[in-house]
């Protein structure tokens, strides 16, 4: 059957607009939320490492005398230490290798003093861990401590490894759709403006356009225009058919719908050879630009110039 175009070219532009405001929003946002997860996941890593360290030795003291359980309670503390400061040791590499650190919604650049007091912050963070670890290590010094401690960090580890994967498993997450962002959104884009594409060609008559909708519209067409190389296909039939609706062969019957169109057609064109991606319209535009500030060449004019040498190159 014959397909039924249910957008116009107004709810395209604004389609468009929203894909380019959603994947800016992204681009923007999406490395702060990676950033803020940093802290989280490197926390979690050191409460992990910790819970297992304590179940290690815990198992090892509750089949040991009193005595060996007692010796393993004192090493436990001293390798709670070390946890915390493998965990800080992590961090400050990770600070180093950045220039930036996200602080809320801004970026905050990264110098020896901010660095400084990012560690600081979390060493504090890390000491408080291990003291509330040391009550619970010392418990393993006596083989009947040891065996109730080694039940409770048997069940508690599980849970930590799953708190730490998911803050590792989300930030992968938020990573990828990072990346995908810009090929996503561009992807989307040209769907868009295909169609818009494809609306502009119709046999049927000029499509619904209203005037207060041809600022949005003109932003939408030049940007999209301004994005494909010269010689993609979409950009040049884009280009032709908005020369046709400027001069065309037959003189139509300019109503109202007909104006919006041509002066759609207009401005587009000149934003397109005032941004000068064509290389070739660089003389002729330049050219017209001097005669307008010599002479009373009217702005018709000077868009039709501009026209001419499209419909000569395109």
């Amino acid at each position: 059957g014959v397909q039924v175009r249910c957008r116009t070219l107004a709810a395209l532009a604004a389609a468009y607009e929203r894909e380019r405001r959603d994947a800016e929003f992204v681009r923007r946002q999406l490395p702060m939320r990676i950033d803020e997860l940093l802290l989280t996941e490197i926390g979690c890593s050191f409460e992990h490492s910790l819970c297992e360290l304590i179940c290690h030795s815990a198992s090892k003291a509750a089949d040991g005398s009193d005595s060996e359980a007692a010796l393993a309670a004192r090493g436990t503390l001293l390798e709670a230490a070390g946890c915390a400061a493998t965990a800080l040791e992590g961090l400050e590499a990770r600070l180093n290798a950045r220039s930036g650190m996200a602080c809320g919604e801004y970026v905050t650049p990264l110098d020896d003093t901010s660095r400084g007091k990012l560690l600081g912050d979390f060493a504090e963070q890390l000491a408080a861990g291990v003291a509330a670890a040391v009550p619970r290590i010392l418990r393993m010094a006596t083989q009947a401590g040891a065996v109730e401690l080694r039940d409770e960090a048997n069940r508690q580890l599980p849970c930590m490894r799953e708190s730490w994967e998911s803050v590792v498993q989300c930030k992968t997450q938020i990573t990828d759709l990072f990346l995908d962002n810009d090929e996503v959104a561009m992807e989307r884009q040209n769907y868009l403006f295909i169609e818009a594409v494809e609306l502009m060609e119709v046999e049927e008559g000029l499509p619904e356009l209203g005037a207060s909708e041809l600022p949005n519209v003109i932003e939408f067409l030049s940007v999209a225009i301004k994005s494909y190389p010269r010689t993609c296909s979409h950009r040049m039939r884009a280009m032709n058919r908005l020369n046709a609706l400027l001069c065309p062969e037959e003189q139509p019957e300019m109503g109202e719908l007909e104006q919006v169109w041509r002066s759609l057609a207009e401005k587009v064109l000149t934003i397109i050879a005032e941004a000068k991606l064509d290389l070739t319209a660089e003389p002729l535009l330049d050219s017209i630009a001097e005669a307008k500030v010599d002479s009373d060449i009217s702005d018709g004019e000077w868009v039709n110039g501009i026209h001419c040498h499209y419909q000569d190159n395109h």
